[in-house]
């Protein structure tokens, strides 16, 4: 696979803070509508206002920032459209790199699979450590396409987990009591499973349930958010 960036470069005041916001904002630290104030946030990140206005125009480009003409930068609004919009395109992409990576994986991608499996089932039944089963959860997913060979395919999925992410954080309580009553481990174990077994339909298939579960669950969580249509 060929990497989009050079992982030996030194990293720029704008891509530390672009990785510093990014966190921020999926995290739920910064809320849907938030204004981005460039000069405290300069101050807190110590940088200067230039490479902030580059992290927040690179975050805009991955859809967490929206710019307004004349008026700056705001944290991106969520809706049920876009979280179905986000789904629906997360499907169709992490199931195209998963099926390359089914095609293309070998023994030591199967080893990966399996450990990253293993590694959430230790951590899904504790749902107070929400931090360890978000880091185990996005391992899991990572490795199930590490073997796709398309740079571009994966940094696209990468985007798109992130964006899920955020709903999750912003509607973590109510969504770690739903997920109390789904049996999630099952769902990645089948999920390993049928990759392993080089089983690409029954892989698909499960990925794309066991996403759209989760948006669903996540319409339950927010209903403040989701109380409405839009």
């Amino acid at each position: 696979m060929r990497p989009l960036t050079d992982p030996l470069a030194k990293p720029t005041e704008a891509s530390l803070a672009t990785a510093r916001l990014r966190a921020e904002i999926v995290g739920g630290v910064m809320r849907p509508g938030d204004k981005l104030k460039l000069e405290p946030l300069a101050r807190r990140y110590a940088v200067s206002r230039g490479p902030l206005r580059e992290a927040a125009s690179r975050l805009a480009a991955e859809g967490l920032v929206t710019i307004e003409d004349h008026r700056g930068f705001r944290v991106a609004p969520l809706s049920r459209v876009d979280l179905a919009d986000v789904t629906a395109t997360r499907q169709r992409i992490e199931v195209l790199a998963l099926e390359d990576a089914i095609a293309h994986g070998d023994l030591a991608w199967e080893g990966r699979v399996k450990a990253a499996c293993h590694m959430l089932d230790r951590v899904t039944g504790h749902l107070e450590d929400r931090a360890a089963f978000a880091a185990q959860h996005q391992a899991f997913h990572e490795a199930l396409v590490s073997a796709c060979p398309s740079a571009y395919l994966l940094e696209f999925r990468a985007r798109l987990y992130a964006l899920t992410e955020r709903y999750r954080n912003l509607a973590a309580e109510g969504y770690a009591a739903g997920r109390a009553h789904r049996d999630v481990a099952a769902e990645h174990q089948a999920l390993a499973d049928a990759a392993v077994a080089r089983d690409a339909p029954r892989a698909a298939a499960l990925l794309r349930a066991h996403l759209a579960e989760t948006a669903r669950q996540l319409i339950e969580a927010y209903p403040e958010l989701f109380g409405g249509a839009a």
